[in-house]
């Protein structure tokens, strides 16, 4: 009989918790491995076990964004209108990057390009890639979106926004968020223009609608 393992799933979840409450607290200077796993109440060779090192749990981190999207977008309900829940899929890109502004970040801005040399971190991204296809694959043969754009080209786009009105939105925080930028909006709905973008962008895709020729199979 093996021995039991000294560091489980529970463990590397306290880890991963612990580095981004530190990362909220002093960004990644504050991500010792010495500072997460005091705040996590384990011993160094936690880390070293479960992740290999400071930059593996960093990367985990950022896996553990992409499936926190993926999971939010997987949410969305299905209904019989699939305009609405393509629609939706920027609530969820929003949920995340309001909620967790810091994880968001490092997921999506702050990791080097070689991250994506990381099988963890792929399978992440692939997870949550896949689950705005599903929606996108669904509007297209439900006749929302033109066939004649690629889902993944429908995906660039979408996520092109979701992460440009998301910079944004994070940007008018105050610090240590943002800059406080957009003062002049004053109390203007965020999240009504997340739905009046996205409803655009949507629209715009549409077959009998889209503002841009879509290119040609055989380009």
């Amino acid at each position: 009989m093996g021995r039991p393992r000294e560091h489980d799933d529970d463990t590397a979840e306290a880890l991963l918790d612990a580095g981004e409450t530190l990362l909220v607290e002093g960004g990644l200077p504050a991500m010792s491995v010495r500072a997460v796993t005091d705040r996590a109440g384990t011993t160094t060779r936690a880390v070293y076990a479960l992740f290999g090192s400071k930059a593996g749990l960093i990367e985990a981190m950022a896996a553990k964004g992409y499936l926190l999207l993926a999971e939010l977008v997987n949410a969305i309900p299905r209904t019989e209108d699939p305009r609405a829940d393509l629609v939706a899929v920027g609530g969820a890109f929003r949920a995340f990057a309001v909620g967790r502004p810091t994880l968001f970040r490092l997921t999506f801005e702050r990791t080097k390009a070689e991250i994506f040399s990381v099988e963890r971190v792929v399978s992440a991204a692939t997870t949550s890639y896949e689950a705005l296809i599903a929606l996108i694959e669904r509007a297209q043969e439900q006749g929302t979106i033109d066939p004649n754009w690629s889902a993944d080209e429908v995906a660039f786009m979408i996520h092109s926004v979701c992460q440009g009105l998301a910079g944004s939105e994070l940007a008018a925080q105050p610090p240590p968020i943002g800059t406080g930028m957009w003062r002049r909006l004053g109390d203007f709905d965020r999240s009504e223009a997340w739905d009046t973008v996205l409803s655009s962008i949507v629209d715009g895709l549409a077959p009998s609608h889209h503002s841009v020729t879509p290119p040609s199979s055989s380009e």
